[in-house]
């Protein structure tokens, strides 16, 4: 089976993001699926559409993917789905699922018509996907995975089912009036992405002294962890994306995996969740996805991603997450500003390069 994954670079300065193009083919390029996981900022829109075009050779798009509602994930994928032909769209749109948890957000003071409209305000970048969707008519996919298949070749929802979603939701910052705008407005998470890049320090790390920890359980955002899973399984080359998950959800994730008879730690491609965030991955996941660490010089089983704006560092890859992969048999390979191609053999050839791996680290953030 022929497949292409393209990590498209998103974020300017030390900002991150997703978006990911890719197609494949199970008759030897003769037809093609190509979908978009998410879309980045409105500018990584348009290159998301120019990519599309350019290499994909078409103006449709099978599927788009919107994980979860924060903007560096979905702000982009409204200029696709305005630009391209787009035949469906997979997303959470919370402000339809009020009725499921009015009750354990409200002491009845705020209706549930107000709460919507919080909803909405709140995450207006995915709300416009919506919009987009509604008014060209397009089929809106809510993606559970204990919901109604997509009926998308390959594919597999494995996170999140309906009730971690509404345990997640529930806890959202705009149900609270807390919108992203606002945050990003008092110019608060760039006050602290720079007071922690001017003072971080370092210690050693050793292949075999792992200074990765597993994240407390509050340590992933509820917007983050409501993120869409999604697996692939592209005639025994198994790819999972985990857009900005955290632990639980991923391990809500293996779970369903297995359900489905597939086993772990036998993936091709696993995305790194939230930039290489240390604050959504650990060694206890880890070792259940991907299996225990390897001798140092074993080869490279398979193959992580890293989405990280060029000037994500230190938080956009942690050094001690990218080690952990590295570790457990990863060849770890960061955007920062490239275009990465992951592909098939046999794949048409577009003249790609060769993508170096991150090193691993001998000296890591001392940032517990």
């Amino acid at each position: 089976m022929l497949y292409e994954v393209d990590f498209l670079p998103v974020g300017e300065g030390e900002s991150s993001g997703d978006s990911i193009c890719l197609r494949y083919s199970s008759d030897n390029g003769e037809s093609w699926i190509v979908g978009v996981i998410d879309g980045g900022t409105k500018v990584t829109g348009e290159k998301v559409c120019s990519h599309v075009r350019d290499n994909y050779g078409t103006e449709t798009i099978d599927f788009i993917v919107c994980t979860h509602p924060d903007q560096d994930h979905a702000s982009g994928l409204s200029v696709v789905l305005e630009e391209m032909t787009v035949n469906k769209v997979l997303m959470h749109c919370p402000w339809d699922y009020v009725d499921h948890f009015y009750d354990s957000v409200t002491d009845g003071r705020v209706t549930k018509e107000s709460l919507i409209q919080r909803l909405k305000e709140g995450h207006p970048y995915a709300h416009r996907v919506y919009e987009l969707a509604n008014e060209k008519n397009i089929p809106v996919h809510h993606a559970f995975s204990d919901g109604e298949a997509p009926n998308i070749p390959s594919l597999h929802i494995v996170g999140p089912s309906g009730n971690y979603y509404l345990e997640q939701v529930v806890n959202f910052r705009s149900i609270n009036e807390i919108t992203e705008d606002s945050i990003e407005n008092t110019g608060l998470l760039k006050g602290l992405m720079e007071a922690a890049r001017k003072a971080v320090n370092w210690i050693s790390e050793s292949w075999d002294d792992e200074k990765l920890v597993d994240p407390a359980e509050d340590a992933t955002s509820n917007e983050n962890n409501s993120s869409i899973i999604l697996f692939f399984d592209f005639d025994g080359k198994k790819h999972l994306f985990t857009a900005d998950a955290g632990v639980q959800a991923l391990e809500e994730a293996a779970n369903k995996i297995e359900e489905l008879g597939f086993p772990l730690q036998e993936f091709s491609f696993v995305q790194t969740p939230h930039h290489g965030s240390k604050r959504n991955i650990g060694p206890t996941i880890l070792n259940r996805l991907v299996g225990s660490p390897v001798s140092k010089d074993s080869a490279a089983s398979f193959t992580t991603i890293i989405s990280a704006a060029k000037d994500g560092e230190p938080k956009h890859p942690n050094k001690r997450v990218a080690n952990a992969f590295a570790r457990r048999g990863a060849k770890v390979i960061a955007t920062q500003g490239s275009t990465i191609c992951h592909h098939a053999n046999g794949t048409p050839d577009r003249g790609w390069g060769k993508a170096d791996p991150l090193p691993f680290y001998s000296d890591v953030e001392d940032d517990d």
